[in-house]
């Protein structure tokens, strides 16, 4: 996304704990610093420091943070926190007349280089003073201020749910094609072809998984077992709290992966890597 921002005729500052991940901005054009102080000392107020962190460390940045910044700052958190969390720490910066904006971000590691999904909630005022940034970030009509803050968390987290159900959909479809392809003679690349184009399944989701299938060695270095992620508490919060039975499916569906790995965990895997960079768990 700095990189995007950077090819826009924005002038961004940033850190990474990792010095490869600076090394990378830096060759893309983004001007790195060795810490987080000498970042934020960079910008001219009012500051816009967009925080894209696992959402486990969210807090913990945002303590780093709070005496670094001023009153009228902004803090954007593009981040999967749980939209609780959310409006929590809105309301905690309030007493530093910081503002915080909430971006849920969806589109894989390709949308946050060429236009992502982005699903923001916040005050008014905020965010009309930031949606140039939303705007040249999202791919066409791809940016939506959905509501008020923790809202666009929210709609994220609705977003993630339905991914999952999606997600399960497919690899248990592919599933059942793999345990046909001797009595049919199935071509399994072949039959995802018409999937992907046209028909009323195709999506970015099957084009990753056809991707998987067209890297030769790809799937097979695969474990059958999903790892859990960070947006799975989110989802046990909708189990519990909404009318979400292909949800609740889908998680348990991940969850038997661990207990017994399987084809099902193989393909759901490679879907995650393909959009989204996991970390996927490879066969010894």
């Amino acid at each position: 996304m700095t990189a995007h921002l950077v090819e826009k005729g924005y002038d961004v500052h940033g850190y990474d704990a990792n010095a490869d991940a600076r090394a990378q901005s830096a060759a893309d054009g983004v001007t790195t610093y060795d810490n987080l102080e000498d970042t934020i000392g960079a910008l001219d107020a009012s500051r816009t420091v967009w925080v894209m962190v696992p959402s486990k460390y969210v807090d913990d940045v945002l303590t780093q943070l709070r005496p670094m910044l001023s009153a009228d700052d902004t803090i954007i958190d593009g981040g999967n926190s749980f939209f609780q969390d959310t409006i929590r720490r809105h309301n905690d910066l309030q007493g530093s007349q910081i503002h915080y904006v909430d971006c849920g971000t969806s589109g894989g590691v390709t949308g946050a280089r060429y236009g992502a999904s982005l699903m923001v909630g916040g005050q008014d005022e905020t965010v009309k003073r930031h949606e140039h940034i939303f705007q040249d970030l999202a791919t066409g009509n791809g940016y939506g201020h959905v509501g008020g803050t923790g809202a666009g968390h929210f709609v994220k987290m609705v977003h993630n749910g339905i991914e999952y159900g999606m997600m399960g959909a497919i690899a248990e479809g592919v599933n059942i094609l793999h345990e046909h392809r001797d009595g049919l003679a199935i071509n399994v690349k072949e039959a995802l072809k018409p999937y992907q184009n046209g028909s009323i399944i195709s999506s970015s989701l099957m084009n990753w998984l056809a991707d998987s299938y067209n890297t030769e060695g790809y799937l097979e270095q695969i474990a059958g077992e999903v790892p859990t992620g960070e947006t799975e508490m989110e989802m046990e919060y909708l189990i519990d709290n909404e009318n979400v039975r292909i949800l609740d499916a889908a998680v348990l569906q991940r969850k038997l992966t661990r207990l017994k790995p399987s084809f099902i965990g193989t393909l759901i895997s490679a879907m995650r890597n393909q959009f989204g960079g996991h970390k996927t768990i490879n066969k010894k």
